[in-house]
C-alpha cells in the first residue's frame, strides 16, 4: 500500500501486462491517479485500468509509440503533472552480434533509452518545481550478466543505469529521487512469447533462491522507492533478482 498522507499521480509505462501491470495496481489507492501507457493493446489496458479503479484510483490509459520522441512528447503532455513516473516499457532484442544491424541497434535505444529521458526531463521539471518527485527505471539484470539478451538491449539497459545516475545528480537538489529497479529472470507473459515455456532455462538455478520469480516479488522494492521515506535513497541499481546479480 504506497503513503496514504498524500495522493499521487502516477505514469507507469508499458502497463499492460507483466511488471508494469503488477507496480501499477500495487499503487493504486483511493486519492491516486494512475496514468496507464500502452501501445496498441487497449483491452489489456483497460483490465488492468479496471484492476486499479477498483482499489479506489483514479485511472486514465494513454496510448502512445515510445520509438517515436513525438509521440513521447505528447504522451508527457497529456500526463500532465506527474509525481512518480515508473519507465517499465522496454523494447526486447535478442539479436546476436553477427545478425545485428544499425536500424535494430539505434530503435531499441530510442525506446529503451531516449523515451525514458524526455519523459524524465519533462515530468522531472514539474517534480523538481513542485519539490518531490520520484523516479524509477526498469533495467535489467543482463547488465551485469552481459546477457543473454543481444547486445543492442544489454547496451540499452546500462545506458539506462547511466542515464539514472545522471538524474539523481541534476534532480536530487529540488527533492526528486531517481532509482534503477533491476528484475532478474521474471516470468511474464513477453518472456514466454519471445523464448518459450521455460524462458529462462537454466538461470534459476544460478540464483541464491531457486525458484521462478513474478512480477508481485518487485512491488515491495517499488513501493520503497515510491514513498516519502526513501529521499536518502538516489542513483542506486536495486537488484531483485533472487540473487541472480551479487554485489
Amino acid at each position: 500500500m504506497p503513503d496514504a498522507a498524500a495522493g499521487r499521480r502516477v505514469l507507469v509505462t508499458g502497463a499492460r501486462r507483466g511488471i508494469g501491470a503488477a507496480i501499477a495496481v500495487d499503487l493504486a489507492a483511493p486519492g491516486w491517479t494512475l496514468l496507464l501507457h500502452h501501445l496498441a493493446a487497449s483491452a489489456e489496458a483497460e483490465a488492468v485500468a479496471r484492476r486499479c479503479r477498483e482499489r479506489g484510483a483514479q485511472v486514465d490509459v494513454l496510448e502512445a509509440d515510445l520509438a517515436d520522441p513525438g509521440a513521447v512528447a505528447a504522451l508527457a503532455d497529456r500526463a500532465g503533472p506527474v509525481d512518480i513516473l515508473i519507465n517499465n516499457a522496454s523494447r526486447a532484442s535478442n539479436v546476436d552480434l553477427a545478425a545485428l544491424s544499425l536500424p535494430e541497434w539505434q530503435e531499441t535505444f530510442t525506446v529503451n533509452v531516449t523515451a525514458p529521458m524526455l519523459l524524465a526531463q519533462v515530468l522531472g521539471a514539474g517534480m523538481a518545481a513542485r519539490g518531490w518527485g520520484r523516479i524509477v527505471n526498469v533495467t535489467s539484470a543482463t547488465v551485469a550478466l552481459g546477457g543473454p539478451s543481444g547486445p543492442a538491449y544489454v547496451s540499452s539497459k546500462a545506458a539506462l543505469v547511466g542515464l539514472t545516475r545522471s538524474l539523481a545528480r541534476a534532480l536530487g537538489p529540488a527533492g526528486v529521487t531517481v532509482n534503477a529497479l533491476s528484475p532478474g529472470a521474471i516470468l511474464t507473459e513477453r518472456e514466454v512469447e519471445i523464448l518459450g515455456d521455460d524462458p529462462h532455462g537454466g538461470i534459476v538455478t544460478g540464483q541464491a533462491v531457486p525458484r521462478r520469480l513474478v512480477p508481485e516479488d518487485l512491488l515491495t522494492a517499488v513501493r520503497f522507492l515510491v514513498a516519502d521515506g526513501s529521499q536518502a535513497m538516489t542513483g542506486q541499481v536495486v537488484e531483485v533478482g533472487a540473487g541472480l546479480v551479487l554485489g
